[in-house]
């Protein structure tokens, strides 16, 4: 089958996502955990890097414009729902309700409205993410981590990596130094974590666990994306190095496990399908970096192995076009869900392996 029907599916499920009202993004399809819906309630967070995705499509074919304008309308609802001080809710969104700031998720919101401003020369999109870029270094900590505000407030994890490159797009366009080097004291404090066998520590969402694939990427993307922001080698080769091992254990195996642990022994009983749409982007990206073959013939036989998964029809559980979380669909990663993050990452994954084939 085509890449472009797998896309097209994926853009279907993302689309019916969006509540037709507020314009945010709902976080996952579940007939297990909203019988009567079906669907949750929107997620700020995911609706935020959405937009980048659906204005990236709207550029591909001209039957695809309409995502432009639900691209920007997704940009307005997140401009309605930020707080008076810059900081932007985590979970998912309730009306009405104190939705507490969150520091990564407003992290990932600021690459959204930076994507809705660069579409339309529109300032206040760039007024808002400064604006969070701001609240979130007002709470960083001395030694470049975050406490407050935190996913969880007694554990500061290496994903944060993904914090630092959004700062990093703001400071490099305000030409705010301090929100640099508050990125770059992020990135050294996570730096510091990788062991000899190039795995970096806490990047799971617990200490002294496995890591799923998932929030893997989300450190490896990180530290791929500012080394190229900052011009750093240090960081690309932190980034290149963690993803190589992933790439000879496909190579080696034929399949990526859904978490690791940090000596990279595999929990291998599920399939993490978000990680893995994450890590084909990661590996095209390094194939552009490197022009090494090895990345890109790896990413394309990953990407043909996650399109095997996405639900071509509806079914008595599964929306069509929309990834599970994981397979098995009980599996550990969000499971009994299709979260719309994961088809994010699928569509980015296949318009990236479009630019890039060779």
């Amino acid at each position: 089958m085509k890449r472009r029907e797998h896309l097209e599916k994926a853009l279907d499920f993302i689309e019916e996502s969006i509540d037709p009202v507020t314009f945010g993004s709902r976080a996952f399809y579940s007939k297990i955990y909203y019988p009567i819906n079906n669907w949750s309630g929107s997620y700020p967070e995911t609706t935020g890097y959405i937009i980048p995705t659906l204005l990236e499509v709207s550029k591909k074919n001209k039957s695809y414009l309409r995502y432009q304008n639900l691209a920007i309308k997704m940009a307005d609802w997140i401009i309605e729902i930020q707080y008076a001080d810059g900081g932007l809710p985590g979970l998912i969104y309730k009306k009405h309700t104190n939705n507490e700031p969150s520091v990564f998720n407003g992290a990932q919101m600021i690459k959204g409205l930076l994507a809705a401003y660069k579409q339309t020369n529109d300032n206040k999109y760039l007024e808002a993410a400064y604006k969070n870029a701001k609240w979130i270094v007002s709470y960083q900590e001395n030694n470049g981590s975050w406490i407050k505000y935190a996913y969880n407030n007694e554990f500061f994890p290496s994903y944060y990596t993904r914090v630092a490159w959004p700062l990093l797009l703001v400071g490099k366009i305000q030409n705010d130094q301090n929100i640099i080097n508050a990125a770059k004291k992020t990135l050294e404090l996570i730096s510091s974590k990788q062991l000899e066998n190039s795995f970096i520590q806490d990047s799971g969402f617990k200490p002294n666990s496995y890591a799923f694939l998932h929030t893997i990427s989300y450190t490896i993307r990180g530290f791929l994306e500012s080394s190229k922001l900052l011009g750093s080698e240090k960081y690309f080769l932190i980034a290149r190095d963690f993803a190589e091992h992933f790439l000879n254990i496909f190579n080696n195996y034929g399949k990526l496990s859904g978490a690791y642990y940090e000596d990279f022994k595999p929990v291998n009983w599920f399939r993490c399908l978000t990680g893995e749409s994450q890590m084909v982007i990661i590996w095209l990206k390094l194939f552009n970096e490197t022009n090494d073959l090895k990345w890109y013939d790896a990413s394309t036989k990953l990407l043909d192995s996650i399109c095997l998964t996405q639900p071509m029809n509806d079914s008595f559980l599964l929306k069509k076009g929309g990834l599970p979380g994981s397979k098995p669909y009980y599996g550990r990663y969000i499971s009994f869900r299709q979260p719309n993050w994961a088809s994010k990452f699928f569509i980015d994954a296949i318009l990236l392996e479009d630019k890039m084939r060779p």
